[in-house]
């Protein structure tokens, strides 16, 4: 009997021979645990539990739906520091860690079907510590009599020292592969008697070309090794066991659908020896050595060359010894050889051509007795650096002539053995040519500065490369505050608000090449102006763009006295209103005065009364009515561009209209409902509108219909008369039926102060206010007519939000 028997009580001998598990079963407090103590268990759990402390195989089991935790001694190790209190715990609580990782494959072992599974990684904390372990197990169900499973049996097994030590060698495999990858040498395994490729490295299938020949005999993956009588080379190897070396053996590689290529190789055939003893295969291993051996062949060849160049030169040097006494007198440069003393030992004959000294007269005299008074100074700090051994570049001086003139020459001397080589050029021509455009272009630089306009450049990318004094007064800013700076970013335009951006966008139009011209209303330091700005593309001699000009005039004195003269044309177009206003009015003030009188007579019918009251407040109303109109229309007011409702526009002029016009004159509105708003000056479009009415009332001295309408137009390329550009439009129409123009008069109707209405009828104006109006806000205006057809006049507008 062991000493662990004589703890057994009646109904836990089938702990007996358990081992420690077994005493800790006996001695483990179950008080309040579910299954209570051991003798009262369930059979199945005895008879699983006596089966499992038995064994040496590490084992648990899961008890009941909670898994209650049982095992052997083989399976304390696997707890760790989790033994002492895992007993009767369930699984979920006990490897809380592992639990979602292993809880389907229990939850299948307890629904009926047994689950394995092979070194499945599991990240433990056994120790007190995450750890990487790595375990084979098995979930096996345990089923009652009645064949309902009520426990899971897990045998287990450790495989993490197994699982790292496969890892590393399988790195290590990894490594060395790799290492024969990126080996510079090229290596291949043959194995087998077939020579059947095993192993080929990067190399390797580089020099032949070819990928897929892993698995194949050498014979059939590189049909040109045996056409080139290697195959018996490799079979002589394989069958005597000895190694074969190749230095700088010509290989000739022919890839599939490619061209054929010579290599010259360093190789050996190293036959290795299989576990068994025998010869399993020859590994193949080498350099190619194509580029060196060229590279030898080339130098062969280049000292050859070489050779045939020494003796070549030999020749050339005689004939060029020739060619240089040729130069050396027809060159028009003037050559010489000067000692320290500044005498010329050596000259060609250009000294004499240009001159007039011969060779005998310079070697007599030093040069620098010929040099002009006022160039001595300069000539002797010249010749103080020659004497300190620096080389004379560019030196420029006056040299008397033997006819008493002076030619200017241009120097390049260095010092050598004592001596000065010296060589001059003839440049008196070239100097004057310079001095003679020096001042044209001083000239154009006065004109440039002085001009009235204001004028600059910027290049292709909008940099501001210059600005004349006109411009910048006007910025009070010097040039060198502004030059360098984008066009558009400089105190012309900053100040005004939208107004860098707009003027962005007209730069790159012209570096695009196109003619960009605009009026810009600018806020600049000396007050408000209005410039009138071209913006143009430069070219160069080739025809290339290569900058931006910017030229602009000073317009403000110009918009003030329009602006005067559009307020003057108000007045007339009052004063021609004013007979129609007249009779307006009497016809207004009839009712009024009848109400008045009816008012003062106490014996008047009250119904009448009423009555006539009621007519006389509409009288008044309409008066009030035509008074606001006169007034909003006469009303004094700068150009100011804003969102124009069209069709509100063209139904309060129709209104006035009609309250002025002679009652024979029809006014018609017929505005389309998709009439987009327009950008403009809601007061001079009104003056434009009215002048163009008066117009058209005058061509219908015995009545007729005015028609003024509205429309959307979009616009591709631009009209005939006045092109735009593309976009979207508001079209204003006034029409009539009157008595029309012919070809002549439509040609000159929108000239300043032409009219057709005889002395004192008009000033000619209308139709030019309305047509620079137009052009102003970026449209145009277009006639059409013909002599009894009557005119119709198409105000194009650009719609609201347009750039």
């Amino acid at each position: 009997m062991t000493p662990f028997q004589p703890l057994l009580v009646p109904g836990t001998e089938f702990l007996r021979d358990g081992g420690y598990m077994a005493r800790r079963l006996v001695e483990h407090d179950w008080t309040g645990h579910p299954l209570g103590p051991p003798e009262r268990w369930p059979t199945e759990l005895k008879t699983s539990l006596s089966m499992m402390l038995g064994s040496r195989f590490a084992m648990c089991l899961g008890w009941g739906p909670d898994l209650l935790l049982f095992y052997n001694d083989a399976y304390i190790p696997v707890l760790g520091a989790k033994e002492p209190t895992a007993l009767g715990r369930p699984i979920r609580e006990v490897w809380h860690e592992l639990w979602d990782a292993v809880r389907e494959l229990a939850e299948t072992a307890m629904s009926g079907t047994a689950t394995w599974v092979e070194d499945m990684h599991l990240r433990m904390e056994r120790s007190g510590v995450p750890e990487d372990t790595w375990w084979t197990f098995t979930y096996s169900p345990v089923r009652q009599a009645d064949g309902n499973v009520v426990a899971m049996h897990c045998i287990t097994h450790e495989t993490t020292r197994r699982v790292l030590t496969e890892r590393r060698l399988a790195d290590e495999r990894a490594r060395l592969a790799r290492m024969f990858d990126q080996a510079p040498a090229f290596m291949a395994m043959l194995r087998g008697p077939e020579h059947r490729f095993e192993f080929a490295n990067s190399a390797y299938l580089r020099l032949v070309g070819r990928g897929d020949i892993i698995g194949k005999r050498v014979a059939e993956a590189l049909p040109e090794v045996a056409q080139q009588g290697w195959i018996p080379v490799l079979d002589q190897v394989y069958a005597s066991g000895r190694p074969h070396v190749e230095q700088n053996a010509r290989f000739v590689v022919e890839p599939v659908g490619g061209t054929p290529q010579t290599h010259y190789l360093d190789f050996v055939f190293q036959p290795f020896i299989d576990q068994d003893g025998r010869i399993g295969g020859l590994f193949v291993v080498g350099m190619d050595n194509t580029e060196r051996t060229r590279t030898e062949r080339a130098l062969r060849q280049r000292e050859a060359e070489l050779e045939q160049l020494n003796r070549d030169l030999e020749r050339r040097v005689a004939e060029q010894a020739q060619e240089r006494s040729l130069n050396w007198q027809v060159t028009p440069d003037m050559l010489g050889v000067m000692n320290h003393e500044g005498m010329l030992e050596r000259s060609n004959p250009a000294w004499e051509r240009v001159l007039g000294w011969t060779s005998e007269e310079l070697m007599r005299q030093p040069l620098r007795t010929l040099l002009h008074p006022d160039d001595r100074e300069a000539a002797s700090a010249a010749r103080a650096r020659l004497h300190a051994g620096e080389p004379l570049l560019g030196f420029e001086a006056r040299f008397r002539a033997r006819d008493g003139s002076y030619r200017t020459l241009s120097w390049v001397a260095t010092p050598q053995g004592g001596k000065f080589y010296c060589s001059a050029r003839d440049v008196t021509a070239h100097r004057s040519a310079v001095a003679a455009l020096a001042e044209p272009q001083a000239q154009l630089r006065n004109l440039f500065e002085t001009s009235f306009q204001l004028q600059g450049m910027c290049a292709l990318d909008g940099t501001l490369l210059d600005a004349n004094q006109t411009s910048l007064a006007m910025i009070e800013a010097r040039r060198e505050d502004v030059v360098g700076r984008p066009f558009w970013d400089t105190p012309w335009f900053t100040d005004t608000p939208g107004m860098p951006e707009r003027v962005r966008d007209a730069v790159l139009r012209a570096a695009a090449g196109e003619l960009v011209h605009d009026e810009f209303e600018l806020d600049l330091p000396v007050g408000r102006r209005v410039l009138e700005l071209s913006l143009r593309p430069f070219r160069g001699a080739d025809g290339n763009i290569t900058g931006v000009v910017q030229e602009a005039i000073d317009i403000t004195q110009r918009r003030t006295a329009e602006e005067a003269l559009r307020q003057s044309q108000k007045l007339e177009a009052m004063g021609q209103l004013t007979g129609g206003v007249a009779h307006d009015f009497n016809n207004l003030l009839a009712p009024i005065m009848a109400a008045l009188d009816l008012a003062a007579d106490p014996a008047a019918d009250p119904g009448r009364r009423a009555r006539t009251i009621a007519v006389a407040q509409q009288s008044a109303e309409r008066a009030a009515l035509l008074v606001q109109r006169l007034l909003a229309f006469a009303r004094k007011q700068p150009l100011q561009t804003v969102d124009v409702d069209v069709r509100a526009l063209l139904e309060g002029i129709g209104g006035l209209m009609r309250s002025s016009f002679d009652p024979r004159i029809r006014v018609v509105v017929d505005a389309a409902a998709d009439t987009p708003a327009a950008c403009g000056d809601r007061n001079q479009l009104e003056m434009a509108l009215l002048n163009l009415g008066v117009n058209a009332r005058d061509a219908m001295p015995e009545g007729g219909t005015l028609t003024l309408a509205s429309r959307g137009a979009e616009v591709a390329g631009g009209l005939a008369s006045s092109p735009l550009r593309p976009g979207r439009y508001a079209v204003i129409t006034v029409s009539d039926t009157g008595t029309g123009m012919d070809a002549a008069t439509c040609a000159r109707a929108i000239e300043p102060f032409f009219s057709t209405k005889g002395i004192g009828k008009g000033t000619g104006l209308g139709l030019s206010m309305a047509h620079g109006l137009a052009l102003q806000l970026g449209g145009c205006l277009h006639i059409d007519s013909a002599p009894g057809a009557g005119t119709i006049i198409e105000l194009w507008l650009p719609v609201a939000g347009k750039p």
